[in-house]
């Protein structure tokens, strides 16, 4: 019998003990969790920042240059309607 309880009292001692490392293991997790979270949310907000300052600058340039946005315009346009032509005649 002393055997039989050694071995009850060691199991409760290594149930604990589980749930223990089991708990520390999710706060963990949830740490991790909340941090790769935080730090997307802060890298969206400074991608949006960035892309606002972007087009305020496109803007401004376009207001400053009419003549040369235009022809920027076109010329992109061409070159995109020259590609989008070779790639489709390509599939067939």
């Amino acid at each position: 019998m002393e055997a039989q309880e050694k071995l009850a009292t060691e199991f409760k001692v290594l149930s604990r003990e589980s749930e223990n490392i089991k708990k520390r293991a999710r706060e963990n997790y949830l740490e991790q969790v909340s941090d790769i979270s935080e730090k997307i949310k802060h890298f969206g907000d400074e991608a949006g920042v960035k892309a606002k300052q972007v087009i305020d600058n496109v803007g401004d340039y376009i207001t400053k240059n009419p003549q040369k946005a235009t022809l920027i315009g076109i010329g992109i346009g061409v070159g995109v309607g020259v590609l989008v032509g070779l790639l489709a005649r390509r599939k067939e």
